[in-house]
């Protein structure tokens, strides 16, 4: 085994470790104890975070970021990689940004001249666009590497421009529109809840608490929104509607073709009639019929009170 052979597999092996010392390398790889040492030197130039623990059982240490060991990609993985990544990096505020970055400068740096000249041609004949809001939360990679390690959090965040303090541990977070959600199990009130990631104030982790398995709090996540004495509903759109409904919709929806046209059905808790009216409003002459009636009086009701703003309006002028 030539010495590169040996620094890769030498990344893998130490990759897989929290701690070697020069003993389990001069051992493995049949190398001796200035040989080890030049190894270990070769791999810190090679970006792997080591670093060194002094003393009579001295020991190296790796760091938690650990890089992984280098694997091949072919050019179609490397465009759809990069492209995958500038999507992301249409989001004012996006987890691992930092890392982002770094990531678009190494693919600079490596990119043969004729894959990076298609790339440039290819950036102006795709649009890659997003609703992008203004809204910014630093704390996208925080929640990420929260969801994933279990960690309980003290959370202080915006509610009706008031400020609000909950404990609880973070299940997912998804977009939608440009727009950061997330879901946290409040443990106050032993209730999933939605949070938007923007009005996220601060966090704290809570180490006294014991936090829960995130199988089992995905497993509330499917039902808790869902309330005893929630509405169904059940509109009938046209083609128009259907479009509509591609562009933004609901968890709580789903929409089936019929012979002609498009059933939009699903479910709303009693305290969302205001919300799922305005939503609906937006579909104007593309709905053809509204049950329950309850909620075509709804919209009957903000369409009235549209109608009267806007006869004002033409008063004023």
């Amino acid at each position: 085994m030539n010495k590169s052979e040996r620094l890769n597999d030498m990344l893998q092996f130490i990759n897989d470790k929290k701690a070697f010392n020069l003993k389990d390398l001069m051992e493995k790889y049949n190398i001796s104890r200035s040989t080890a040492i030049r190894d270990v030197q070769s791999l810190e130039l090679l970006g792997m975070p080591i670093y060194a623990e002094q003393g009579r059982n001295g020991k190296y240490l790796v760091l938690d970021n650990r890089i992984l060991s280098p694997i091949t990609f072919t050019v179609d993985e490397m465009y759809a990689m990069y492209f995958a990544m500038l999507t992301l990096k249409r989001y004012k505020a996006k987890p691992f940004e930092y890392e982002i970055i770094k990531l678009e400068n190494k693919f600079n740096q490596v990119l043969p001249s004729k894959v990076k000249d298609n790339i440039e041609k290819m950036k102006g004949l795709i649009n890659l666009e997003i609703t992008n809001h203004s809204n910014f939360n630093p704390y996208l990679k925080d929640l990420i590497q929260g969801i994933v390690e279990e960690k309980i959090y003290l959370v202080s965040y915006l509610k009706n421009k008031e400020k609000i303090q909950i404990t609880g541990q973070f299940i997912k977070i998804n977009s939608k529109f440009g727009q950061w959600y997330s879901k946290i199990y409040n443990i106050d009130i032993q209730k999933v809840q939605n949070l938007r990631c923007d009005k996220i104030l601060s966090l704290e982790v809570v180490e006294n608490k014991n936090s829960m398995r995130l199988e089992y709090l995905l497993s509330l996540v499917e039902n808790h929104h869902k309330q005893t004495d929630a509405i169904e509903f059940s509109i009938i759109v046209t083609d128009r509607g259907k479009d509509l409904y591609d562009k933004e919709h609901y968890p709580s929806m789903s929409i089936q073709k019929t012979d002609d046209n498009y059933i939009i059905s699903g479910y709303y808790n009693w305290n969302e009639e205001d919300f799922i009216s305005d939503y609906f409003l937006r579909y104007g002459k593309s709905i053809i019929s509204i049950s329950p009636p309850t909620l075509k009086a709804s919209i009957q009701n903000k369409l009235h009170i549209l109608i009267t703003h806007l006869n004002k309006m033409n008063l004023q002028c």
